[in-house]
């Protein structure tokens, strides 16, 4: 009986001091890995999005709906800049006047950006097609393995509650062998 009220009273200790326990394994093994690389990412993600030297869950969250908006807008602009008569349609004929006047690398990267955006290869972007690049762009940038990362650091809050600062994220990590 005392050594099940023993284990009863170390497990909470012990899953406090073993964030990576609670993590899917791959997210884990990445911090693990580089302990040190996953504190600077953290501590970065605090001091821009969290407040009063904390984060907490719906902080992330916003991190990273902030993060998928500017790389929908920044896959999207270069055809808006195109767009010489602003009715929100660029065109082929648009998109080319505007390519002859970018470098070659960048007058590259728009056209390659104009084959995948124009998916019925008619010649012209609709808002859907733009939304659909968009999206597409965003969701290359941001990946569900970066979410994953952004949202580990909801484990390392070791005082229960629900604001992780960086000196949680220190101590935990520094704690952690270096690989």
């Amino acid at each position: 009986m005392r050594l099940f009220l023993l284990l009863l009273l170390a497990t909470p200790a012990m899953a406090q001091e073993t964030p990576l326990a609670t993590l899917p394994p791959e997210i884990a093994e990445r911090i693990a890995a580089r302990p040190d690389r996953f504190a600077d990412m953290a501590v970065d993600l605090i001091h821009g999005h969290g407040q009063g030297g904390a984060i907490d869950a719906t902080a992330i969250d916003r991190a990273i709906a902030l993060d998928r908006a500017f790389f929908r807008a920044r896959a999207i602009r270069p055809f808006l800049e195109s767009d010489l008569d602003a009715d929100g349609i660029p065109t082929a004929a648009e998109v080319t006047a505007r390519a002859a006047t970018l470098s070659a690398p960048a007058r590259t990267r728009l056209m390659r950006d104009w084959d995948a955006a124009d998916s019925d290869g008619d010649g012209s972007l609709t808002p859907a097609e733009l939304r659909a690049h968009a999206e597409s762009a965003a969701a290359r940038a941001v990946s569900p393995e970066d979410e994953g990362m952004m949202r580990a650091i909801l484990a390392f809050d070791s005082d229960g509650d629900a604001r992780i600062t960086t000196a949680e994220i220190r101590s935990a990590t520094d704690a952690m062998p270096q690989g």
